[in-house]
């Protein structure tokens, strides 16, 4: 791959997980959700875990018709959040996929809790339209605090 492009790519992918967490917490959904591929898919655990290997994983919503019902609007509309990603290892694959791990933090708070948690995304990205697109998301928590109001 040519150097000034895939330093062109890397700069794309940075800037669509900026997206990705600017849309979420100022809950711009469609703005969001066009940030996925149709087909994407989009997990995360429920207890601190290293990715799915503690049988802790949640449902996993595949499309973005179940994206944006279950969790847009169904489990995120309603809370107030705060989304941090910091030093992504960022892969190209290809000229039109790539992976990506970004440590993270949120603070997530609904009608009766605050959960502060810390963890990681574990991405895959595709371009549609020469334009990058999240494919896949699954999150996951190394630490998790929550407390009840």
């Amino acid at each position: 791959m040519d150097p000034l492009q895939r330093l062109v790519d890397l700069e794309e992918l940075r800037n669509l997980k900026a997206s990705y967490f600017y849309y979420l917490d100022t809950k711009d959904w469609e703005s969001w959700l066009n940030l996925f591929t149709r087909d994407a898919t989009l997990q995360w655990d429920n207890a601190p875990s290293i990715g799915g290997r503690d049988g802790q994983a949640s449902q996993k919503y595949v499309g973005i018709d179940q994206i944006r019902e279950h969790v847009a609007y169904g489990i995120l509309h309603p809370a107030q959040t705060v989304h941090q990603g910091h030093t992504p290892i960022l892969e190209l694959t290809s000229e039109n996929t790539a992976t990506g791990i970004w440590a993270m933090e949120d603070i997530v708070t609904s009608a009766n809790r605050v959960l502060h948690a810390f963890g990681h995304y574990r991405e895959t990205y595709r371009k549609v339209d020469g334009k990058w697109k999240i494919a896949s998301l699954y999150l996951t928590r190394l630490r998790v605090t929550t407390t009840h109001s």
